[in-house]
């Protein structure tokens, strides 16, 4: 596959396959920063290296894709690494973070980088509105500063990585799916 075959022209045997990597991957990097320790001590303050693989696919594959990735990397993380009490928070931030994320790229107006912000952010406050409606509103309003502060410095690293790696792919003058990722 070249970086210019549409995931759709793909035989479903194909796609599945980089999926799978794609999946992989993520995983890869999810543990990878379970061994990386952060000076916080505030719950869910995580780099999101695995997020770094649902942006790369949503910028070179699109939205549907990048969200089923996301979908197997929250599913598959926490049989693998945590319980299902995790699953909720994981998944209510996956799937904001994806949202966020897939508007901005779609829109055209935002950088990797800035989408990937506007997705570490996005994604700590899905964590945060579960633990409202679980924990304590209280709690989450609390934990909320440092995680918006979190988000925004994970989310321009991810954005770092991930215009990185686009960047050394054969096609960097422009993604497939329009959005540059040298700006």
């Amino acid at each position: 596959m070249t970086n210019r075959t549409p995931i759709r022209e793909l035989s479903p045997a194909r796609r599945c396959a980089l999926l799978g990597v794609l999946c992989a991957l993520a995983l890869i990097a999810g543990y990878l920063e379970v061994l990386i320790p952060l000076p916080v001590t505030v719950p869910g303050v995580k780099l999101g290296l695995g997020n770094a693989v649902v942006l790369f696919a949503l910028v070179r594959l699109g939205p549907n894709p990048a969200g089923l990735l996301m979908l197997a990397k929250v599913i598959c993380s926490t049989l693998l690494f945590a319980n299902m009490q995790t699953l909720m928070f994981s998944l209510a931030g996956g799937m904001l973070s994806w949202l966020v994320m897939a508007a901005a790229v779609r829109s055209r107006l935002f950088s990797v980088i800035a989408a990937s912000v506007l997705g570490g952010v996005a994604h700590n406050a899905g964590q945060l509105l579960v633990v409202a409606l679980l924990l304590s509103p209280q709690v989450a309003l609390v934990n909320a500063p440092v995680l918006a502060i979190s988000g925004v410095v994970a989310g321009a690293i991810i954005g770092l990585i991930v215009r990185a790696v686009l960047a050394t792919s054969s096609d960097t003058a422009e993604s497939p799916r329009g959005a540059d990722p040298h700006a």
